[in-house]
């Protein structure tokens, strides 16, 4: 098996970095604001530069760095903005496999030129997306995982079968998948390299550290049999406009959007699905690009219930360029939700409504959908005391 590794670094700062230019080059600090009782969860060069470390407590990152720019966790635009690499990734090869956020392997079993393939989906990846990823090529997972954190920008990482031992025994064992607490036991043992867990007995490290051991002994020494699991696209409907010229006004992308709303919402009622998340894009003239996740608390294919979020996102936002492109995606989809109504309560007043609703229930389901109980009075036994008969107008 042949395994590529795309690795991007810093995903999520790339991500802010990509949706607000003016963030470039500056300490970037991911999690909340400095005065939240919450911790880092991602920070750029610039900031970690200063001692800003994951997982440190905002307090202590800003005492670090309080020149820093805190921006809260979004982890629907993140988690939007990785589902796009995968799903380009999906139509690259016939098996991909999500890692930790940032991270994707694909299967290079049926590619001839694995270089030349691997950078033309490196260069479509940063065109399409503006994200730049670390790319690395191997025999297994584990090597391709790990040479990609190594791997140097606009270079990837070739490595053969039978080389996978020679090149991870120079990297810290930091890389393998252990255990805090085996890590420190491995520092404490003076093992620093994968080279010097790889060269023990196999046999001490079972004793010293189980299953655990024997696993960290065998990926130390490229050894992993581990197959890629599939990840699977997440059903998706999309529709895009040009603005030509570019939109200048709110108006202008608010009629576009209503636009798309009526087709997105057209295309749901005709798979019978309504959806939980409308995904709002927006490439303005100067190559930026604004993203935003609405969830929806109740399920909807309703083209004014979305116009109406978008136009809270449009009303709130601040544009800097025009808008030359909006894409709109909805996913999550969910089968529609029964509301009960009183028909029969007042007969002459909900009978049109009646009417409607059983027309369109045996459309849908077929004729004999709808019923009527007749009760059988004074029936000796529970279950002939009802029956039902078809219900007609």
């Amino acid at each position: 098996m042949r395994v590529a590794c795309f690795f991007f670094p810093h995903f999520v700062v790339q991500v802010e970095v990509r949706d607000n230019d003016s963030l470039r080059g500056k300490p970037i600090i991911i999690g909340g604001l400095p005065y939240e009782r919450k911790v880092v969860y991602d920070a750029s060069k610039e900031a970690l530069s200063c001692g800003v470390r994951q997982g440190m407590p905002l307090r202590e990152a800003y005492a670090l760095c309080p020149q820093g720019v805190f921006l809260p966790l979004d982890e629907g635009k993140y988690a939007s903005a990785f589902t796009a690499i995968l799903t380009l990734l999906a139509d690259c090869s016939p098996v991909v496999e999500a890692g930790t956020p940032g991270s994707a392997f694909i299967d290079l079993s049926y590619e001839r030129d694995e270089l030349r393939f691997i950078g033309e989906v490196k260069q479509i990846i940063e065109e399409r997306f503006q994200l730049h990823p670390l790319a690395s090529i191997a025999p297994n997972k584990f090597a391709a995982w790990a040479a990609s954190r190594v791997a140097g920008p606009g270079k990837v990482i070739v490595i053969n079968e039978r080389e996978e031992k020679d090149f991870l025994k120079d990297l810290p064992v930091c890389f393998l998948p252990a255990s805090s607490r085996t890590l420190e036991r491995l520092e404490l043992l003076g093992i620093h390299r994968m080279g010097q867990l790889g060269s023990l007995s196999l046999a001490v490290i079972s004793l010293e550290f189980g299953n655990e051991g024997k696993r960290l002994w065998e990926l130390s020494n490229g050894i992993d049999g581990s197959t890629l699991i599939p990840w699977s696209k997440v059903p998706m409907l999309e529709e895009h406009i040009y603005f030509e010229p570019a939109a200048e006004t709110i108006g202008q992308v608010l009629a576009g959007g209503d636009e798309l709303l009526t087709r997105l919402s057209q295309r749901l009622r005709e798979r019978w699905q309504c959806c939980l998340r409308l995904s709002i894009s927006l490439h303005f003239s100067n190559d930026h690009i604004a993203q935003r996740v609405v969830h929806f608390k109740e399920a909807t294919s309703c083209t004014e219930t979305m116009l109406r979020h978008l136009k809270q996102y449009l009303e709130k936002a601040r544009f800097t360029a025009s808008v030359g492109e909006m894409r709109l995606t909805v996913t999550d989809f969910c089968p529609e939700s029964g509301r009960q109504a009183l028909f029969l309560a007042g007969p002459l007043r909900h009978r049109e409504r009646l009417a409607s609703a059983i027309s369109w229930l045996r459309q849908r389901y077929g004729k004999g959908v709808v019923g009527k109980v007749l009760v059988k009075p004074n029936s000796p036994l529970p279950e002939d005391s009802f029956s039902f008969t078809e219900f007609d107008l």
